[in-house]
């Protein structure tokens, strides 16, 4: 998904079905991870930061722009 905000980041335009995916992750990726059944061989931490990532990029890719001032690294998850 970065590497889609990275390569869009200056269109004016988006095309529908990619927004529309990127607004399918971004809303309905949380909900699924909180559900009590979903397994999470992983941290709870590990989990709270991806749904921020998921968040930033949503931001990064409908804005252009993403919230962090430069030089900014994104780390590994």
């Amino acid at each position: 998904m970065r590497t889609v905000c990275e390569r869009w980041q200056e269109a004016e335009e988006l095309p529908r079905w990619l927004a529309e995916g990127y607004y399918h992750v971004a809303t309905d990726v949380p909900s699924w991870t909180a559900h009590p059944n979903f397994p999470r061989p992983e941290p709870a931490d590990y989990y709270t930061a991806c749904i921020e990532r998921l968040t930033d990029l949503a931001d990064w890719f409908f804005r252009g722009a993403h919230a962090y001032i430069e030089p900014h690294t994104w780390s590994d998850l």
